[in-house]
């Protein structure tokens, strides 16, 4: 009887793992979370300096800067979540404009094709703000939705463009001018590695 046990489970357990062999790690693990890190170059139109607020206007008073991201992606369904802090250092209207973001927050897979992937983002955290001339400083509440595409070049290795619009409702411009909050918006390019 102890012989019969032993062999059926030895043939069960070949049945079992030799299909677990053959399988390729990136179908084993599709359905697993994913950790992605990255880096971005962006320009934005700062929403200062210029008379439209376009992502499109004002090319020379754009900052351009560096950004740092985290991602983990489909935690439930196509749900995951975003991170990233963006310093936009060079470039403007000048005279010491400088503006950097610390967000996170939900997004969002939209629709995946082949390669390429969709995804829609509302992220939200603090944002700070060097105004030219020494006219001082501050933080700000931020609110910041976007959307990106992503094309996966390898298992490991994405490339990525991404549209954001920043609300910073609290803003208060100089002493005397009509506070309107400002509306940073902009692009961004970059790279991300899978973990």
């Amino acid at each position: 009887m102890f012989k019969k046990l032993l062999f059926v489970l030895a043939v069960f357990s070949l049945v079992v793992a030799f299909p677990a062999m053959a399988q390729s790690k990136e179908s084993a693990t599709a359905a697993a979370h994913r950790l992605f890190v990255g880096a971005e170059i962006s320009t934005f139109n700062p929403d200062w300096g210029c008379v439209n607020a376009s992502a499109f206007a004002c090319w020379n008073a754009h900052l351009v800067g560096l950004a740092a991201l985290a991602d983990a992606n489909h935690l439930w369904r196509g749900l995951g979540v975003e991170g990233e802090a963006r310093w936009l250092r060079w470039g403007g209207p000048g005279n010491g404009l400088v503006e950097s973001n610390y967000l996170v927050g939900p997004r969002y897979q939209l629709y995946k094709k082949m390669n390429f992937a969709f995804y829609g983002k509302g992220l939200v955290g603090t944002s700070r703000i060097t105004r030219p001339f020494n006219l001082g400083q501050g933080s700000y509440f931020t609110l910041a939705p976007g959307g990106a595409v992503e094309y996966g070049i390898s298992w490991r290795m994405v490339v990525r463009a991404e549209y954001e619009y920043q609300f910073w409702p609290q803003f208060q411009g100089l002493p005397g001018q009509p506070t309107h909050g400002l509306t940073p918006n902009g692009f961004s390019f970059g790279v991300g590695y899978r973990l």
